[in-house]
């Protein structure tokens, strides 16, 4: 049976390599929104379905998620671009089949960056998407800022509290994004999705989201992508790296990423690029369910 799996797992990545590899930058417009869990989440499950997944950890301490996943490391990809680490020292695999890389210290540099480091970074990028279809950013937001590293995301996940203030946020950060994301952003729109959490309800949710999308098209004339609900009350429980409706957002958006890219050849993309439906799997959504649907 294990050998069935790992024939399985092996055909899904072949098959998915015919596209890019996605790189997913996950933000909160406010602290402990919930984006960490968001990212880690949608990480997990995409694993879980044989991806190759690759998550860059923006943050310290006990609730970033290197901690959730049960790791620890001395090694930052900041040393990496001074030539002090190899690449291999500052990934670590996890147990549910994750690569962490560290970039906390990467983050605070970002605005300090020469050029010989931004000329690493991107090097760095090149080689951590050569055999991965899932590169996950989460995010450490300064000053409203995303860091050098999140801002070469070519999708943008924005969790929101539902809340005036952090839909003020929400909208600021995602303005900044849109006009200074690089280089991938030159030429076309880059997708932004958002989360909404601390709803007392998903039609709370969904409100607070078709105002904040209401504004960013008309300011920015770009429509946002619904990711998902955390409602008022959400919290990790002990021990767990994310919560059920954490897991649930993720396994959404793995879906929406890769499941139904198979459809992009014939330019039927429509659970992707729609901005307001959601689409939810009609299989279950449990573990190990995701490619199923791929023909």
């Amino acid at each position: 049976m294990a050998d069935l799996m790992h024939d399985q797992a092996a055909g899904l990545r072949a098959l998915f390599r015919r596209f890019p590899c996605q790189r997913v930058a996950f933000a909160g417009a406010v602290p402990a929104a919930g984006s960490t869990s968001l990212a880690v989440a949608t990480a997990i499950e995409a694993a879980r379905s044989g991806l190759r997944v690759t998550l860059i950890d923006e943050h310290q301490g006990a609730g970033s998620a290197t901690a959730r996943l049960g790791l620890t490391s001395r090694i930052d990809l900041l040393q990496v671009l001074n030539r002090d680490a190899p690449l291999s020292a500052v990934r670590i695999a996890s147990q549910h089949g994750v690569v962490v890389v560290p970039a906390a210290r990467l983050a605070a540099a970002s605005r300090q960056l020469n050029r010989l480091q931004t000329e690493a970074l991107d090097d760095a990028l090149i080689e951590l998407t050569r055999d991965t279809e899932l590169l996950v950013i989460d995010c450490a937001v300064e000053d409203g800022q995303l860091s050098a590293l999140a801002r070469r995301a070519d999708r943008l996940a924005v969790v929101t509290a539902a809340s005036g203030a952090s839909i003020t946020a929400a909208y600021a950060l995602i303005k900044r994004h849109l006009a200074g994301a690089t280089p991938v952003g030159a030429g076309r729109a880059i997708p932004v999705h958002v989360g909404v959490s601390r709803a007392r309800s998903v039609a709370d949710a969904r409100q607070a989201f078709a105002s904040l999308n209401g504004v960013v098209s008309e300011h920015l004339g770009s429509a946002l992508h619904w990711l998902g609900c955390l409602p008022a009350g959400y919290q990790r429980p002990v021990f767990s790296v994310a919560g059920e409706d954490a897991l649930k957002t993720g396994r959404d958006l793995a879906e929406k990423l890769f499941v139904t890219r198979e459809a992009d050849k014939t330019g039927m993309l429509s659970a992707l690029n729609e901005p307001l439906a959601d689409h939810r799997s009609d299989r279950g959504g449990r573990a190990g369910e995701l490619p199923a649907r791929v023909a």
